[in-house]
């Protein structure tokens, strides 16, 4: 057998063109990690944020009476930017050691000025906005057996 031999020039296929690279994104700290948690008040004060593509199951087992969480942190008698820093802590923590389910504590504010908790909101906008976000899949008021309208539990996503 002889090889096939081609008179015809060889083809060269030109160098493929760079792509543009966009501007860096003047995104506030902490707001990277995809799709944005969305926040909903319910009439009867539970709060519930999640990711818009956070399955339904994770939703229904944040408010699961079975619930057992991994972790639990306890903000009570801290100040709100006290709170915001030991709250990032705890996630980025849990969330690199592989704890999924964990408990934030921040207390009914019964012994609070007008009866009424300053954390929890602190919290919540933290979770939802701030830079524990990147780490939070969803959370949700707690069942009462793990403190009810006192407490939050937050599912974090999967370490990559």
């Amino acid at each position: 057998m002889r090889p096939l031999v081609s008179k015809a020039p060889k083809r060269v296929m030109p160098a493929p063109e760079p792509k543009p690279v966009p501007p860096p994104s003047r995104r506030r700290a902490g707001t990277e990690g995809g799709d944005p948690l969305r926040v909903e008040h319910e009439s009867n004060g539970i709060v519930v944020g999640r990711r818009q593509t956070t399955h339904a199951s994770i939703i229904d087992t944040l408010e699961d009476p079975r619930l057992e969480v991994e972790a639990e942190c306890d903000l009570h008698g801290l100040t709100a930017r006290e709170a915001e820093g030991e709250l990032l802590r705890f996630v980025r923590n849990c969330q690199q050691s592989g704890r999924r389910w964990v408990l934030v504590i921040v207390g009914k504010g019964l012994h609070s000025p007008g009866g009424r908790g300053a954390l929890k909101g602190t919290v919540i906008d933290a979770l939802a906005e701030g830079a524990p976000r990147r780490f939070v899949l969803a959370f949700r008021t707690a069942p009462r057996h793990l403190g009810g309208t006192g407490a939050i539990v937050v599912r974090l996503v999967d370490h990559p």
